[in-house]
């Protein structure tokens, strides 16, 4: 996805190229900040005419009139009306109002544009998303009307976000931890982090240059530049891409598809390709995608290798069931191994070809140990195999058989240890190539004869 400059520069806290002057704020929607209590009495100065400056400590507590915006502190300190530094040396400074608050070791108000800048241990909550920023420094922006309709948050020097995500009956699960050197929140849907960011959760970590989640509307998000995220299970994955597209529903990952140079590595399998696409509802992959003209797919693993213009992988409940390969499809069986070996260096790999290409997976039981291995092949439209018998008694090797057909079905012979093949059914206009092994020749010259020295005695 191409993500609109503009996008982009708000993210960051930038202007846009053609962004027109700000709105002025109405005078009527500034804070106006007033002393609610404080301990001791405070001191007035006037460094210059028609300046005022204040000081006063103890307890405070001071708010913006007529609004439910409240500050708690040990001291306060006012400069020309315009800017209110409050600090706390035994408890901690505390900003609230209806949707946040804020703690932290020190906490300056700036009415010129209606912000609080919170430095030293800083803790801002979502309270309507649940969600946190903790880190070195916070600047909050309250919402303004004419000028920011929603909070606008903004957290320094590699601050913590954590993304509450809710289930379907609206309780808080484990959220996201996202790293950055800088994050950015704008409401309760769109966060953005940049620099070296991570993601983590009990069950996933992930990396990325960047990063952006917008879960309101558009239910998507994307990690930017050398994105990559594992999934932290069992049976979990490894997805790699120079970017990554997130999609979510309520706030929960459904999808992922990695973009140029995508590489996805399973336990049952790994795939090349220019993008990628995994769907995880219910945090389970079912269904992946490959498709790509620079990196054609292809799937490998141990036992087989699958290609095509595109593939269709189907794992419900996180078990490989198919794969489906589409224009050029081509599916191959390892070459049969020697223990001590390796690959045998003579066997060819068997191997089914056709626009489409269909291979069927079952689980086997090998030394206790569950693997997945193919039970049948089958290609259709301009079909052909080619496939290797095992060999018969006093016979050096197997028959080779290289069929054509519109439909050809390979059943597998399937044991503990090892996968054959078991019988080809061809359909339509079949033709081919069936190659027995010679026959050994008998060795005339080693006919036994009667012993002439004997036949001579008689």
């Amino acid at each position: 996805m191409t993500v609109p400059i503009a996008f982009v520069l708000l993210l960051l806290g930038a202007a846009p190229l053609a962004a027109q002057p700000p709105a002025r704020i109405d005078p009527a929607d500034r804070c106006q900040m007033q002393l609610v209590r404080v301990r001791r009495e405070g001191m007035r100065t006037e460094p210059t005419p028609g300046v005022t400056n204040f000081f006063a400590g103890g307890d405070v507590h001071a708010r913006c009139r007529g609004r439910n915006i409240h500050i708690y502190a040990d001291s306060v300190a006012s400069y020309g009306g315009t800017v209110f530094q409050f600090l706390s040396q035994t408890n901690r400074v505390r900003y609230r109002d209806s949707v946040t608050h804020l703690d932290a070791d020190q906490i300056t108000y700036f009415r010129d544009n209606e912000r609080v800048e919170a430095q030293g241990n800083v803790v801002h909550k979502d309270l309507k998303a649940g969600s946190s920023i903790v880190g070195p420094r916070v600047d909050y922006y309250r919402p303004m009307k004419q000028i920011r309709p929603e909070t606008e948050v903004i957290g320094y020097n590699r601050p913590t976000i954590k993304y509450v995500v809710r289930d379907s009956l609206g309780k808080p699960t484990e959220p996201y931890t996202i790293v950055g050197n800088q994050v950015r929140a704008v409401g309760g849907n769109l966060m953005f982090a940049g620099g070296n960011v991570t993601i983590d959760r009990f069950d996933l970590h992930g990396a990325a240059d960047s990063i952006w989640i917008e879960s309101g509307r558009l239910e998507r998000g994307e990690m930017l530049r050398n994105a990559n995220l594992k999934s932290i299970t069992d049976d979990g994955f490894t997805l790699d891409g120079v970017n990554i597209d997130l999609g979510l529903k309520k706030k929960e990952l459904s999808s992922l598809k990695a973009k140029l140079k995508a590489r996805l590595v399973s336990p049952d399998v790994t795939i090349d390709a220019d993008s990628i696409l995994i769907e995880i509802p219910e945090r389970q992959v079912e269904r992946t995608r490959a498709w790509g003209k620079e990196i054609r797919p292809v799937a490998v693993s141990g036992t087989y290798q699958i290609k095509g213009d595109s593939l269709v992988i189907e794992s419900p409940k996180q078990k490989l069931s198919s794969v489906r390969a589409y224009g050029g499809g081509w599916a191959g069986l390892a070459p049969p191994t020697d223990s001590a070996a390796g690959p045998s260096t003579t066997s060819r790999r068997d191997w089914i070809s056709g626009e489409k290409v269909v291979a069927t997976f079952v689980e086997r039981d090998s030394a206790g140990v569950t693997k997945t291995a193919i039970q049948r092949l089958e290609a259709e439209v301009k079909a052909v195999s080619f496939y290797q018998m095992a060999a018969e008694a006093n016979q050096p090797a197997g028959s080779i058989n290289y069929t054509r057909a519109d439909r050809i079905i390979v059943t597998m012979k399937l044991t503990a240890d090892t996968t054959t093949v078991d019988r080809v059914e061809a359909f339509g206009s079949v033709d081919g190539v069936h190659l027995q092994p010679p026959t050994p020749r008998r060795d005339t010259l080693r006919v036994a004869r009667p012993d002439t020295a004997a036949a001579r005695a008689r």
